[in-house]
């Protein structure tokens, strides 16, 4: 394909997708996220637009456009950008209730944390990850370039905690510091990670098994996303093996 010539900062396709980069309803309205990198965009290629300045033949899209580097530095908001982007459909809620490892994220709000905790998920083999009300949106930039490429790979569900208790039929674990030390457990389970501030929710907390990371040093918390990788990690069996 051909694609088009974009010259203008102004074009209508450049300001969509600054929105929809930087919007959350934008990306729901739309069913689209907007993703940068050659490495990320080949793995999801074809995509919905392609965003090129210059011809990479292992890239397809159902659009094709060429821009110049400084539309790319506006749509992707980086100031040395890779010479690729690309608008791809937003991934529909995963059906969770048969996953034997869970990571829910009770309203853990930073991007950055978000978007670790799913590399780290995906990594040690965790099957799915349920966002309650308050957890950072994990299209949002930030949190995809913190994931890697995790995002489209791993199942994702977002809903309310009564939605999590009617789905969940495993057992339930929650980072607390008043928790006991873990041990490796039996699927199905869950791991909760709260809010960076306040911890996960009292109604959470009432139904599931308390543990924590024992710290002889002079620390008395981690950042959530070091935390859960060490609870993901210890709760699983070696090698993510089910």
């Amino acid at each position: 394909m051909i694609p088009r010539k974009i010259t203008s900062l102004q074009h209508p396709l450049v300001k969509r997708l600054v929105k929809i980069r930087l919007d959350k309803e934008a990306r729901q309205q739309e069913k689209s996220v907007l993703v940068v990198g050659l490495k990320m965009v080949e793995e999801l290629s074809p995509v919905k637009t392609l965003i090129i300045d210059r011809p990479y033949p292992q890239l397809s899209g159902r659009q094709v456009f060429e821009a110049t580097p400084e539309i790319l530095k506006k749509i992707t908001g980086l100031s040395s950008p890779e010479g690729v982007a690309a608008e791809v459909d937003l991934p529909s809620d995963a059906d969770l209730s048969s996953a034997h490892y869970l990571l829910v994220l009770d309203g853990v709000s930073d991007p950055g944390n978000v978007g670790t905790l799913l590399r780290t998920a995906l990594a040690l083999g965790w099957e799915g990850v349920f966002l309650t009300p308050g957890s950072a949106d994990p299209f949002n930039e930030k949190a995809l370039r913190a994931a890697k490429g995790a995002t489209f790979r791993l199942p994702l569900c977002h809903g309310t905690v009564e939605e999590l208790k009617a789905m969940w039929k495993g057992k339930f674990y929650v980072a607390d510091l008043q928790g006991s030390a873990p041990a490796a457990a039996t699927p199905p389970l869950a791991l909760i990670l709260g809010s960076e501030a306040h911890g996960p929710s009292q109604e959470l907390k009432k139904i599931a098994t308390s543990v924590s990371i024992p710290m002889p040093g002079s620390m008395e918390s981690l950042n959530v996303a070091i935390a859960g990788g060490i609870l993901m990690y210890i709760l699983s069996p070696p090698k993510g093996g089910k």
